[in-house]
């Protein structure tokens, strides 16, 4: 969902690098959109919030990661001393302001820990494994279906779980590898107009499917931080209902990759600077989550409000006063002097 460095279309020995895909920056703009609207409503407990929620985690999260693949294929070089410091120096500072947030909203000091993630950073551990291990993974014959027997037989070992964001490093390596493995010829193909509207016959159905089942279905099958015994499933019924994720993730990634491919200005933006975005908008959200919203408006004007909140909130937190103002928080090169970086960063960045 972050990036570390500016992506670039690949480019000759030689030449000048070209510029910036926007029309990914746009896809990434619009994921983190979702993102921030979904941990938004998610104290709201009515069936239609319910809806939106599982619909959303069907496949913004398996989109960002599929995002990263692509964007780590695309990047110019690999460096692992600066990948790892480039997303381990946000980790940590996002760690100790989680914990500080937390005790001040709820009275209780909470110390931070760096193997337990909060909350949202463990993406940040899942897109270092993934992108340190890229090299080898592109070498690796079948990608695809290898990692997705992978992410089914995480969900089998207990051992595997949320510490080190480990299991979810598993359970969505499928979609990065789909990702890395992906040939820019297949976003022409699949934007032809029959199967765009397949696609959209795609979320229309899964959210149809998530009305129906809002009420018995539950959303951390969708989270892949688990064993399946946590989920009170056998490994065989575990697996079953994992395998049925990730082909829902699957599918509705590429659906979702089918209808984008256009370009909006502030979505773009705010898909360039969508690490400040996701590392800033969960410190803003801790008091809904703690302690839920008033009861005084109904769930149907919550969700109205947060609809008008998320993208103004993206809209604001991208704006490049914010970016700068809020890099010592984000980038270790702030305090070593290593020069001034302009814009943000998504999904993928330098290898």
């Amino acid at each position: 969902m972050m990036n570390t460095a500016t992506p670039a279309r690949p480019q000759a020995s030689g030449n000048p690098a070209p510029s910036r895909d926007r029309s990914i920056d746009t896809a990434v703009g619009l994921l983190i959109v979702l993102v921030v609207w979904g941990h938004a409503i998610a104290p709201l407990s009515g069936p239609y919030a319910e809806t939106l929620e599982q619909w959303l985690y069907m496949f913004h999260m398996p989109a960002f990661v599929f995002l990263s693949g692509y964007l780590t294929r695309k990047s110019s070089h690999w460096s692992p001393g600066k990948i790892a410091a480039r997303l381990l120096f946000p980790y940590v500072v996002f760690q100790v302001l989680h914990a500080v947030v937390q005790s001040a909203v709820t009275g209780t000091w909470h110390w931070p820990s760096l193997v337990q993630p909060a909350w949202t950073t463990w993406y940040l551990l899942s897109l270092l494994v993934w992108r340190l291990a890229a090299p080898w993974l592109e070498r690796v014959r079948y990608l695809v279906p290898i990692t997705f027997a992978v992410a089914l037989g995480a969900g089998v070992i207990a051992v595997i779980g949320p510490d080190l964001s480990l299991a979810r490093t598993l359970g969505f390596l499928p979609f990065f590898a789909l990702g890395l493995t992906w040939k820019d010829e297949w976003f022409a193909r699949l934007r032809h107009l029959p199967v765009r509207l397949v696609a959209f016959a795609a979320f229309v159905a899964a959210g149809v499917y998530a009305f129906i089942t809002e009420d018995h279905v539950s959303r951390r099958i969708f989270f892949l931080h688990e064993d399946y015994a946590d989920l009170d499933y056998s490994d065989t019924d575990g697996i079953l209902v994992r395998a049925g994720v990730l082909a829902a993730g699957f599918i509705l990634t590429l659906a979702f990759v089918s209808l984008t491919g256009w370009t909006r200005g502030w979505l773009a933006q705010a898909g360039a600077a969508s690490l400040v975005i996701y590392l800033l908008h969960p410190l803003v959200l801790y008091p809904g989550r703690e302690y839920g919203y008033s009861t005084v408006i109904g769930e149907g004007a919550w969700l109205l409000i947060m609809t008008i909140a998320a993208p103004l909130f993206a809209y604001a937190v991208s704006r490049p006063a914010v970016i700068r103002a809020t890099r010592p928080l984000m980038d270790y090169r702030f305090w070593v002097g290593r020069g001034h970086v302009k814009g943000g960063r998504h999904a993928g960045g330098d290898r």
